[in-house]
């Protein structure tokens, strides 16, 4: 079955069950229901749902939070019979009473409801707890249950512990779920396994409000940044049907959840831009003058490989704010909840520093750096400033080519990286900062621009080449120019070749940059280069190129590939050659003959 790691669609269930129990000690499995092993409170808090919202609820039973809770198939509430048979087990274990906590949802109410009922008739003293939190929709049967749910859970898990009656915790619950709100963000629809794909969103797409089931939301939009998508779904939280009750300088409780568990698992937000929400989040709140006083963040209640996330903020009232946090606070050893729940942190917290070659300028002005007595020839430094000219334009009309050579095996940014660097480069030929009558200065900037635009293993690569060029400019003293720039050349390549474990063969930029400086050592002994010297230096630059197509890449992303059927040069060492065409083409036109 594409798409699931699963044995059999009848059995995932159960033996996801398996899975869960078997890893945490502190959990049993009853058919399907999951019991901590712990001493059974007076009040037993027992949830439950359909399955593919993992780690909801088996993720939540522990000591402080749920006694047990019990799992239907995948979308369908647990059976009543089920969920009879664990309230007479919970009452068996000790429990005095038997709080039910589930989220609104037809299935849920009226199979915890008949549970309920067949409990009363064995004089079990049983109550149920309905949470809506949800913000987007409000249908026949009221708002559906959502993320929010479970801090409600938290709350009544933590009470149970602490000794409080059924009476106590149901006033108190009751209280926080009237300033419990949640409301979804969807990029794109769920499918179930073996069954139809629910709710289908285009590439482009985003449904705002959409439910955990892949039910439809409030409104369908075109897909938004993630600010401009915060804000719309806190428009919809604070002004929409349901509008939480909230102004200026209230504090509030943030859940950020992210519709998937495992964020590695196909679908679901990466944890990358799981980061980026939160700071939307927080920063659209405070933006509303409403005070973040804590934020919990990650996959709490998932819907199967819907990639989404939702918002939930609970509003802690004068009355309830210190009392709440502390029952959030409660220790449980429930694996799913986090053990720890930070205070946010102030702005202040967070300093940003300046850019790398910033940085690199303003120590140089403390530093006496040395510098190489080696310059061009004047005749030369308006060819050079032309020749750096050339390569900027010629990196930004292959920056397409370069990017799809490297898809082939890798992940297709060489061109933007280079392209990247060339942008670097013309604006410091603007300000001044590229420095062109020095060889020394010149490389060992290019080297600067290399390390902090480039990234990746070609960045690294041009980094130490030309730091390594620059370095050994400073010393060396031979008869000719060009002796002296081959001489650093080939330092710049023995530092690569050092720090890499790159060598000739391994289908890297170095595959071009050894012959080249190879034809160039050749020709040490001349004064400068003949326009002959420089069409046979970019002839022997593209011979090089072209026998990359027959080697297989050892260094970088591309090594951990497999072969491809048809066979590329590769992208680094293309962008090399197109350099060198480039500075060729400006000195071979005035160059001797």
């Amino acid at each position: 079955m594409p798409g699931y790691f699963v044995n059999e669609i009848h059995s995932c269930v159960d033996e996801s069950l398996i899975g869960y129990v078997r890893t945490h000690s502190h959990l049993e499995l009853l058919g399907r229901a999951v019991i901590a092993r712990s001493q059974v409170p007076a009040v037993a808090v027992i949830s439950g749902n359909g399955s593919g919202h993992e780690p909801a609820m088996a993720g939540y039973v522990g000591r402080g939070l749920l006694s047990a809770c019990i799992s239907g198939s995948i979308f369908a509430s647990p059976p009543s019979a089920d969920i009879f048979r664990l309230i007479v087990e919970m009452k068996r274990r000790g429990a005095k009473q038997i709080l039910l906590i589930i989220l609104n949802y037809t299935g849920d109410r009226l199979n915890f409801g008949l549970a309920m009922e067949r409990a009363r008739e064995l004089s079990i003293d049983v109550d149920m707890l309905v949470v809506a939190d949800d913000a987007a929709v409000d249908c026949a049967i009221g708002p559906r249950g959502l993320a929010g749910a479970l801090l409600v859970i938290k709350i009544a898990g933590a009470l149970a512990e602490q000794g409080k009656n059924m009476s106590e915790i149901v006033d108190i619950c009751q209280s926080v779920r009237t300033h419990l709100r949640t409301i979804g963000l969807s990029a794109s629809g769920v499918h179930p396994p073996g069954q139809q794909k629910v709710l289908e969103l285009l590439d482009d797409e985003i449904e705002l409000g959409m439910g955990i089931h892949g039910e439809m939301g409030a409104q369908r939009l075109k897909l938004l940044s993630s600010k401009n998508a915060i804000d719309l779904a806190f428009g919809q939280l604070f002004r929409g049907t349901r509008a939480l009750d909230i102004k200026r300088d209230d504090n509030v409780f943030l859940c950020v959840n992210n519709l998937v568990y495992f964020t590695e698992y196909l679908g679901g937000c990466s944890n990358l831009e799981l980061g980026v929400i939160m700071k939307d989040a927080i920063e659209n709140l405070e933006h509303r003058a409403i005070h973040v006083k804590r934020v919990m963040s990650g996959g709490f209640m998932a819907s199967l490989n819907m990639k989404g996330f939702s918002l939930t903020v609970l509003k802690l009232t004068t009355d309830m704010s210190s009392m709440v946090l502390d029952l959030i606070d409660f220790p449980t050893d429930a694996f799913a909840w986090p053990k720890t729940i930070s205070p946010t942190q102030l702005p202040s917290s967070i300093q940003t520093l300046p850019d790398s070659l910033e940085f690199h300028d303003q120590l140089s002005a403390e530093l006496t750096l040395n510098e190489s007595h080696l310059l061009f020839e004047t005749s030369v430094i308006p060819s050079v400033n032309q020749a750096l000219q050339a390569v900027i334009k010629r990196l930004h009309n292959e920056t397409d080519a370069l990017n799809r050579l490297d898809a082939v095996s890798g992940d297709g940014d060489t061109g933007t990286a280079f392209a990247r660097a060339a942008d670097k480069m013309t604006q410091d030929l603007t300000n001044g900062k590229l420095i062109y009558d020095r060889p020394s200065l010149l490389f060992r900037r290019l080297g600067l621009i290399a390390e902090s635009r480039m990234g990746g293993t070609c960045g690294a690569i041009c980094g130490l080449f030309f730091a390594a060029t620059a370095k050994s400019l400073l010393s060396t003293r031979s008869n000719t120019l060009i002796e002296d720039l081959s001489n650093a050349f080939e330092a710049g390549i023995q530092s690569v070749e050092s720090y890499a474990r790159v060598q000739p063969g391994d289908k890297s930029l170095l595959d071009v940059l050894i012959p080249t400086v190879d034809f160039i050592k050749s020709r040490c002994t001349q004064h400068e280069f003949t326009s002959q010297d420089w069409q046979e230096l970019v002839s022997v630059a593209e011979q090089a190129v072209e026998e990359t197509k027959n080697l297989v890449a050892k260094v970088g992303r591309a090594s951990y590939t497999k072969s491809v059927e048809t066979p590329v040069v590769d992208p680094g060492a293309y962008a090399v050659c197109i350099i060198l065409q480039a500075i060729s083409e400006v000195f071979s036109a005035t160059a001797t003959h």
